[in-house]
């Protein structure tokens, strides 16, 4: 990360997911783990479950309220502490939808369209089946400006964020500022915290882990399932156990794995695996996986069998939510000259 906030107890986090299943390991060694490490450094988190930019690319709402369960559910195995972040469902939160609105007043058309985040997303939703921009959403389209809302209605200063997820961010202080300038200072002006977290490939070596593509373990896989996928995952037509990424991606992948699970270094895991085939490394790897998930998978089958302390932390995290939104609308509206005291409150 490029910032520390073990010094800062004034720091706020923003950063969340959409509720469209679940959570793999990319998830997991990508941004997951990073969440907690903020959280026990004392940042203030907000862990935003976006079930209305859910429907951007898939309009069904059927599967929403367990997929928002899951969500919440994973947070809470991996170590997400309800007392110490605030876990809200977007949709819960009406000043969101408001301050989207009021901000798509504030963005053109054209600064969208350049929006390079916004071209991926749609290169994404073709991929998935869309046959052109006539069937891309408004929603998919403005995603920038939603999450620009979500940002800004929590006042974050730093939002955690991928290289990919830059723009995204840039458009958001744009907003800020343009507001800022033109009604007077509402909003602090976020700061990104890049995140160092370890971009993994899916199994077919290819392509990042996607839910969508059908290369991804699971989180909270059982042990004989994690055995199976790996024992499939794609390596190469070489022998020899040897990391390097760019001319033998499958297997680098792999490496990159067994180290984040079992805390050996790369180095030592080439040596380890002199004169061995990729079937002992394999068979290696799975155990090393399924013992580091372990502790997290267990939790999860104790969230599983009883939901009550997932609603609560969801009840509670919300309830801080709406208060913090009400808060910051309010200073929206006065800025605005929204508040129209005089026909309301007289």
């Amino acid at each position: 990360m490029n910032q520390s906030v073990s010094s800062n107890k004034n720091i706020r986090i923003l950063t969340g997911d959409r509720p469209t299943g679940k959570f793999h390991l990319g998830h997991l060694f990508g941004s997951l783990q990073e969440r907690i490490n903020l959280q026990n450094e004392g940042a203030e988190c907000f862990f935003i479950i976006a079930d209305y930019q859910a429907m951007t690319d898939r309009l069904t709402t059927k599967e929403l309220e367990e997929n928002i369960l899951e969500a919440a559910r994973t947070y809470l195995a991996l170590g997400i502490d309800p007392i110490k972040s605030h876990i809200f469902v977007q949709s819960q939160i009406p000043e969101d939808a408001e301050l989207f609105s009021l901000f798509s007043m504030m963005v053109n058309m054209g600064r969208l369209g350049r929006n390079p985040t916004t071209k991926a997303e749609f290169r994404a939703a073709v991929s998935q089946g869309f046959t052109g921009e006539n069937q891309m959403s408004l929603g998919l389209f403005s995603y920038p400006v939603f999450q620009a809302a979500d940002i800004l209605l929590f006042n974050a200063t730093t939002v955690p964020v991928g290289e990919d997820q830059l723009p995204h961010l840039e458009q958001t202080k744009e907003i800020a500022e343009f507001f800022n300038k033109h009604f007077g200072k509402v909003f602090n002006i976020p700061k990104p915290l890049i995140t160092k977290g370890a971009r993994i490939l899916g199994l077919d070596g290819i392509q990042k882990m996607s839910k969508s593509l059908n290369n991804s373990i699971y989180i909270f896989d059982p042990p004989e399932i994690i055995t199976a996928k790996i024992k499939k995952a794609h390596t190469d037509s070489n022998t020899d156990i040897k990391y390097d990424p760019q001319n033998r991606p499958g297997l680098s992948n792999l490496i990159n794995i067994y180290s984040l699970s079992s805390g050996i270094s790369i180095k030592d895991i080439e040596k380890t695996f002199v004169g061995k085939n990729y079937s002992q490394f394999k068979e290696a790897l799975a155990e090393v996986l399924i013992k580091y998930l372990a502790p997290y998978r267990d939790k999860y089958t104790e969230l599983l069998k009883d939901d009550r302390k997932v609603k609560e932390a969801l009840r509670v995290g919300t309830e801080v939510a709406k208060i913090e939104a009400k808060k910051t609308m309010t200073a929206i509206k006065s800025a605005l000259k929204m508040d129209y005291k005089e026909i309301f409150n007289s």
